[in-house]
C-alpha cells in the first residue's frame, strides 16, 4: 500500500441566483457577524477570535445573570416567606449538581456542540437523529420563551419606571413587541463586537445589583425585627426543620430559572483562548478556561441569588410582588342587595392561587367604583364594576387587581425605594439592557443550533443556512408567543424552565451514561442522582405549567415536519464529501486504458468466484454488457444510512480472476455510486458504465428503503442524482439496468 490518492467530488449545479438584490441580500449565507455570539471553530481560529475566559463569562452571563431581573420575583411568589430557603436549595443544586455536571460536559465536548452531541455519540443510526432533533425543540423553547420572557420584562421595567409610568401604562405587549422587532431588525443588519458590549453591561449590571443587594442588607441590619417576623412566619407555618425542608423541595421546580445559563456556556468554548499547547484533539487549556468560567459564574450568581432573595423577601411587602388579575363572576342580586354578597378574589395566581382575599361588595351599588382591600400581603387596591345580567336575580361583577410595583422587577423595586428614583432609572436602564442583550444572545443561540446539527443530517432547506431569513422566522415565533402570553412575565416561567430543564436533563443522563459506560462506579452513581433530581423537576414542571411542554412539542412538530422535506427534497444529491483510494484501487481504474471502465454493482453476499461467475453471467446476459470488455464489480458497504455526507473509502480486491472495487463508509448506496462514477471519469478522463439488475420490490417499498436504509430501486436514482449533478450529457457517466 502506497500514499492513498484523495479528491472531492465535483460539485452540485449551482442553485438558481436570485434577481433582486434584495433577495440576493436576504439569502446571503456568507455573513461575518457571528463572532462574539456561537461562532463555529474554524472561523474562530482563522480570525483569531478567542479571549479570556472571564469575557467570554460575560458573554454568557447576559443570559444568566439577567435572570436576577426577575427570578426574586418569580421566587417570591412561588415560595412566599419559604423563598429564600427555596433559593438556598437552588444554589445547592447549582453547586453541586450542575456545575460539576457542565464541567464534565466540557471536557467531553469541547468544540462547542454542547451536550446534545454527547448524547448523540451514545446513541446511533436513526434514534440518535431523532433525540436530537426532540432536543432541538426544547432548545428552541427555552431560546424562544428567554426572548420573550426578557424582553417582557423590560418592557415592564420601562412601564414601571417613575419618570414613564404614566404615558406607558397599559403598554405591555406593544412595548415588548417593539423590542423584538429590535432584535430582529438588529441581526437582520448584523451584529459585531458582541464580547465587547456584553462586557460592559455585565459589569455595569452586575456592579448596580450588588449595590442594590448591599444597602438591602444594611437595612435589614439596622432593622432586625424583619428577620424575627419572618422566622416567626415560617415556623408557625412548618412545625419542624424536615417540614421546611421538605416545603422548600417542593417549590423548587418553580425556581428552576436560576438555572439558565450553563449550556450556553459550553456552546460558546470555541472562543474561550486555551494555552499554547492545546490540540484539536485535547485543548486542555480551553477546557480548564471554560471550568473557570462556569465556576465562576456559578458562584458570582449563587451569592446574588441568596442575597436578592434575602432582602426582597425582609423588605417588599407580599402585595408589591403579586401580578395583574381580572377575575368575572355572577352574584345573587338579593345577597348583593343585602350586603351579603362577598367576591373571592385570587392574589398571586389566578388559576391555582396560594393566597385568595374575600371582597365584600358594597350594599346595593352598581357601576365601578375603587376599594383599597385590607389583604393579607398589605393594602390592595382594586376596582370593581356592577352590571346587570340578562338572567333575573343575578348580577355580574369584574374586580381588576392591577399588578404590585415589584413584580418582575423586585430589586429594581428596592434601586427605587431604597436609592432613589436618579439611582433606580439607572438600574431600570442596566436592567433593560442585559435583558434585551439576553434576547440578542438567544436569538445567536438559535442561528447557531440549527447550522450546527441539522445540515450535517440533510434536515435544514436551502434557505435555512442563510442567517436573515432564520431571523425572520424567530422573531415572527417570538412575537406570537408574546401575543399568546399578553407579554406577561409570570405566565411564560413555566414554559422558560420546561425549555431549560429539559436541556439539563438530557445532559445529566450524558454525563451519568458516559460515567456508567467508562465504569466510573461513584461518579456514575453521583450523576445518576442529579438525572433524577433534575427528572422530577422537570416531571414537576411539565404537570403545573404544560404550556411549556406544547410550545416544545410544537416545535419538534415543526422541526420534523421541515427536516423530513428537507432530507427528501436533498436526498438525490451527491452527499459526499471526499473519496479516498487505495493503491490496488487506483490501479484497478487505470486498466481500461482509454476505454470506459465497466462496473457491475454487486451485493455483496459469500465473496468467493462462485458468486462473482454467476453475477456475471446474470447481469451480461440482462444488460448486453459486452463480452470482449472486462468488467469489474462495484460493492457498497453501508455504514449509517441516517448519516447525510460521506467520506468515502474506496479499497481495491482480487478473488481468482475477478477484480473488486469496494467503497466504504456510505450512507446510501445511489448517492455513493454516482459519486464515485463522477471520480472516476475525472480521474480517467472518458466516463464510466454500470450495470444493474432490476428491484423488483414495489416503488413505495423501494422509496422507503432509499430514504430511510440508503438502498431502493438503485438503478433509477443513481441515473436521477447524476442526471442533477452532471448536466452535460457527453460527460455523464452511464447507467445501465436490465432483468
Amino acid at each position: 500500500m502506497g500514499v492513498p490518492d484523495s479528491a472531492s467530488p465535483p460539485p452540485l449545479r449551482n442553485a438558481r441566483t436570485p434577481t433582486s438584490p434584495f433577495l440576493r441580500w436576504f439569502l446571503d449565507t456568507g455573513q461575518p457577524e457571528k463572532e462574539g455570539f456561537y461562532e463555529e471553530e474554524g472561523a474562530v481560529k482563522s480570525q483569531e477570535h478567542t479571549h479570556p475566559w472571564w469575557k467570554v463569562m460575560c458573554l454568557t452571563g447576559v443570559d444568566y445573570f439577567s435572570t436576577l431581573g426577575y427570578q426574586p420575583g418569580i421566587a417570591a411568589l412561588a415560595a412566599g416567606a419559604l423563598s429564600p430557603v427555596a433559593t438556598l436549595v437552588l444554589v445547592l443544586v447549582t453547586l453541586f449538581g450542575a456545575l460539576p455536571m457542565y464541567r464534565r460536559v466540557a471536557a467531553e465536548s469541547p468544540h462547542g456542540d454542547g451536550s446534545i452531541s454527547m448524547l448523540e455519540r451514545l446513541l446511533a443510526y436513526w434514534p440518535s437523529k431523532l433525540l436530537v432533533l426532540a432536543l432541538i425543540g426544547f432548545v428552541a423553547t427555552g431560546f424562544v420563551i428567554t426572548i420573550t420572557l426578557s424582553a417582557a420584562d423590560g418592557a415592564a421595567h420601562l412601564i414601571e419606571n417613575p419618570l414613564l409610568k404614566e404615558a406607558l401604562e397599559g403598554k405591555q405587549v406593544p412595548i415588548t413587541l417593539t423590542l423584538i422587532a429590535l432584535l430582529g431588525a438588529v441581526f437582520l443588519k448584523g451584529f459585531k463586537e458582541a464580547i465587547g458590549i456584553a462586557v460592559g453591561i455585565v459589569i455595569l449590571y452586575i456592579g448596580l445589583s450588588a449595590v442594590v443587594i448591599g444597602r438591602g442588607l444594611l437595612d435589614v441590619v439596622a432593622a432586625p425585627q424583619v428577620i424575627g417576623d419572618w422566622w416567626q412566619a415560617l415556623t408557625t407555618t412548618y412545625l419542624s426543620p424536615l417540614a421546611l425542608i421538605g416545603a422548600a423541595l417542593l417549590v423548587f421546580p418553580r425556581l428552576a430559572l436560576g438555572l439558565s445559563g450553563f449550556e450556553t456556556g459550553v456552546v460558546v468554548m470555541p472562543l474561550v483562548r486555551g494555552a499554547a499547547g492545546d490540540t484539536e484533539a485535547k485543548p486542555a487549556g480551553r477546557i480548564r478556561n471554560t471550568q473557570t468560567l462556569l465556576t465562576t459564574a456559578a458562584l458570582i450568581m449563587s451569592v446574588m441569588l441568596i442575597g436578592s432573595a434575602l432582602v426582597t423577601t425582609f423588605l417588599i411587602p407580599r402585595a408589591q410582588f403579586w401580578p395583574a388579575i381580572t377575575v368575572t363572576r355572577n352574584v345573587n342580586a338579593a345577597d348583593l342587595n343585602a350586603g351579603r354578597a362577598v367576591f373571592n378574589m385570587p392574589l398571586d395566581d389566578p388559576a391555582q392561587p396560594n393566597e385568595v382575599h374575600s371582597l365584600p361588595l358594597v350594599a346595593g351599588k352598581t357601576g365601578t367604583y375603587r376599594v383599597d382591600a385590607q389583604t393579607a400581603g398589605g393594602v390592595v387596591p382594586m376596582t370593581v364594576t356592577v352590571r346587570p345580567t340578562a338572567a333575573s336575580g343575578t348580577e355580574q361583577v369584574t374586580v381588576v387587581k392591577p399588578a404590585g410595583e415589584a413584580n418582575g422587577r423586585a430589586l429594581a423595586y428596592l434601586a427605587h425605594k431604597r436609592l432613589g428614583e436618579g439611582f433606580g432609572t439607572l438600574y431600570d436602564v442596566s436592567t433593560i439592557l442585559i435583558l434585551w442583550f439576553a434576547g440578542a444572545s438567544a436569538m445567536a443561540g438559535l442561528l447557531n443550533i440549527v447550522p450546527r446539527y441539522l445540515p450535517r443530517y440533510g434536515m435544514a432547506p436551502d434557505w435555512a443556512r442563510a442567517t436573515r431569513p432564520l431571523a425572520v422566522v424567530f422573531t415572527l415565533t417570538s412575537a406570537l408567543v408574546t401575543i399568546l402570553f399578553k407579554a406577561n412575565v409570570d405566565a411564560q416561567a413555566g414554559a422558560y424552565a420546561t425549555g431549560v430543564l429539559a436541556l439539563m436533563t438530557s445532559a445529566a443522563i450524558a454525563v451519568f451514561l458516559t460515567e456508567l459506560r467508562r465504569k466510573h462506579r461513584w461518579p456514575a452513581a453521583a450523576f445518576a442522582l442529579v438525572s433524577v433530581l433534575f427528572i422530577y423537576t422537570s416531571a414537576v414542571t411539565v404537570i403545573s405549567r404544560p404550556e411549556g411542554l406544547y410550545i416544545a412539542l410544537m416545535f419538534i412538530g415543526a422541526i420534523l415536519v421541515f427536516s423530513v422535506a428537507s432530507r427528501v427534497s436533498r436526498s438525490t444529491e451527491l452527499r459526499v464529501n471526499s473519496i479516498t483510494v487505495d493503491d490496488t484501487a487506483h490501479l484497478i481504474m487505470g486498466s481500461t486504458k482509454g476505454r470506459p471502465l465497466r462496473l457491475i454493482a454487486n451485493a455483496l453476499d459469500a465473496g468467493d468466484t462462485d458468486e462473482y461467475r454467476e453475477k456475471e453471467l446474470e447481469v451480461r446476459a440482462d444488460t448486453h454488457l459486452p463480452g470482449r470488455d472486462t468488467a469489474t464489480f462495484l460493492e457498497v458497504q453501508i455504514r449509517d444510512a441516517s448519516s447525510f455526507s460521506d467520506d468515502l473509502q474506496v479499497t481495491g480486491h482480487h478473488v481468482g480472476p475477478y477484480q473488486i472495487l469496494r467503497l466504504k463508509g456510505a450512507s446510501s448506496v445511489p448517492n455513493a455510486i454516482a459519486a464515485f462514477l463522477l471520480f472516476v471519469r475525472d480521474e480517467t478522463g472518458v466516463p464510466p458504465h454500470v450495470y444493474f439488475e432490476w428491484d423488483e420490490d414495489s416503488p413505495i417499498r423501494n422509496a422507503l428503503r432509499f430514504l430511510i436504509a440508503g438502498e431502493g430501486d438503485i438503478p433509477p436514482l443513481t441515473h436521477e442524482i447524476l442526471r442533477q449533478a452532471e448536466p452535460e450529457r457527453k460527460r455523464r457517466p452511464v447507467v445501465h439496468a436490465g432483468g
